[in-house]
């Protein structure tokens, strides 16, 4: 077996939560093996699924291509896709 095996999918997981909590990747790193860093998989009302991340009081949302943080103001735009809005930072 290939030790590398999920190397590309764990790289990607561990630079959504930095850039979703806004802190560095071996941030990141460090507080999966302190274990203060709070990762559940779950699902929105609109049937979504979704990474819940959690360190140190920041809370993030890491869905497939946009995250999403409680209290952040959306950027206006005429054009927001359905079920994007507050706290997206897909850039819509």
């Amino acid at each position: 077996m290939d030790e590398r095996e999920m190397f590309d999918e764990i790289n990607a997981l561990i630079g959504a939560v930095a850039t979703a909590l806004e802190i560095g990747e071996k941030d990141v790193i460090a507080a999966i093996e302190g274990g203060s860093l709070g990762l559940e998989m779950l699902t929105d009302d609109e049937g979504r699924n979704y990474l819940d991340a959690t360190l140190d009081g920041k809370n993030a949302r890491v869905y497939p291509g946009a995250i999403f943080r409680p209290g952040a103001k959306p950027q206006p735009d005429d054009e927001t896709p359905p079920g994007h809005g507050e706290g997206c930072s897909c850039g819509h």
